[in-house]
């Protein structure tokens, strides 16, 4: 990363003018951005704009990428598909954006992908983790985080091949992320000759879960995979424990925030979580450096930065490595072209992003870490999915 950093500031006062090039000028380079800023989804969209905005403050006082500094204009859409449609059209045919960096949700992610892509708008980062991103490839289209169908082969593979367990069941949503969740751990689980225990189904929104734990608890499984966001999460944990489930529960990357353990108690003890985004150390050199310029920028922020912070600090991160590598002659071309070289490229906290030429998924590697004592506690390296 040190040598990322000299190269911010080798490319600093270097310009080239962008002829006709939309939200490029001399000395300036707009980009858009859709998030829930209010809403019951605004706790996650407030988070993920707080990175993004630290990370571009941070660069535009080293002096910006090649002498331009970055601007970010971020609409609220409020979780809400057709607001992601008219707002994001207005970012581009209106005020101009380069790109779009950073949107936030399945719904609207999916949404705006083919109209941003038709019009060869760059769509770099998604806060979603829909496979439909990434395949079968958008030549505009830039995933970064894992999708649900990667992440399901990697924990099937952690289970079986680290855990040995051979009685495995899923519970999950039945919508995109829970099946395809599901798909995943069905794809790896078939190419070592087993098959799920149980798999077992739930409503989005639903609140009790005593008769779908009374399903895992009759298959006797080792291994329970939970495919949900945070609150059917939370409520799966606590059924179980009081039913008296003691097996080994795994989730996904979605859940893995401190208040799922505020949350879910005793219940989350022992819990094992993917992830992408490495957790804190500040006695790691890269983790140290993204601490010390968020509480430059942030000093009321209460705690440690969330995850969801951490996931727009990524987005602007990624989208900036490309800016750099595009060099002063900036076009959109030139912006897919440098994120098409990029191989395990690495910055402060974003990890081995690749991309190339048919490749969009930007993320195919995760960790695991387990809930002790109220924390999280890394368990593995990076695994990997070829």
């Amino acid at each position: 990363m040190r040598k990322v950093l000299a190269f911010i500031l080798a490319a600093i006062g270097m310009v080239g003018v962008a002829q006709g090039v939309p939200g490029v000028t001399e000395d300036k380079i707009l980009i858009g951005s859709f998030q829930a800023l209010s809403g019951p989804v605004a706790p996650i969209g407030l988070d993920m704009t707080r990175g993004m905005q630290t990370y571009f403050r941070w660069i535009n006082d080293l002096g910006g990428v090649w002498g331009r500094k970055i601007e970010l204009l971020v609409e609220n859409d409020q979780f809400n598909p057709a607001l992601t449609v008219a707002l994001v059209k207005k970012l581009v045919e209106t005020d101009g954006v380069f790109a779009i960096v950073g949107g936030l949700g399945t719904p609207g992610c999916l949404a705006v992908m083919d109209y941003l892509n038709s019009n060869g708008v760059p769509f770099v980062y998604q806060g979603s983790g829909s496979s439909k991103l990434a395949f079968p490839p958008k030549e505009w289209v830039f995933a970064v985080q894992p999708n649900y169908t990667v992440e399901g082969q990697i924990i099937a593979k952690y289970a079986v091949e680290e855990l040995g367990a051979k009685r495995i069941a899923v519970i999950y949503q039945n919508d995109d992320i829970g099946n395809e969740g599901l798909t995943g751990v069905k794809m790896y689980l078939e190419k070592v000759g087993l098959k799920p225990v149980a798999e077992v189904a739930f409503t989005p929104g639903q609140v009790g879960f005593s008769a779908e734990v009374l399903k895992l608890m009759a298959a006797n499984p080792e291994v329970v995979v939970i495919y949900a966001i945070l609150a059917p999460t939370v409520g799966i944990l606590v059924e179980a424990k009081a039913a008296g489930l003691n097996t080994q529960f795994i989730t996904s990357y979605i859940n893995a925030d401190l208040s799922l353990v505020q949350l879910a108690g005793e219940a989350a003890e022992g819990l094992l979580l993917t992830g992408w985004v490495p957790v804190l150390d500040l006695t790691d050199y890269d983790m140290f450096l993204y601490y010390s310029v968020f509480r430059y920028y942030n000093p009321d922020y209460p705690g440690i930065p969330s995850g969801y912070v951490a996931a727009g600090w990524i987005a602007a991160e990624v989208f900036t490595g490309a800016l750099l590598k595009a060099g002063p002659e900036l076009t959109r071309e030139s912006l897919k072209t440098a994120l098409e070289s990029m191989r395990n490229w690495d910055g402060l906290l974003a990890k081995g992003i690749t991309y190339g030429p048919d490749e969009r998924a930007g993320k195919m590697s995760m960790y695991f870490f387990r809930i002790q004592s109220g924390t999280f506690i890394p368990v593995t390296g990076w695994i990997f999915l070829p």
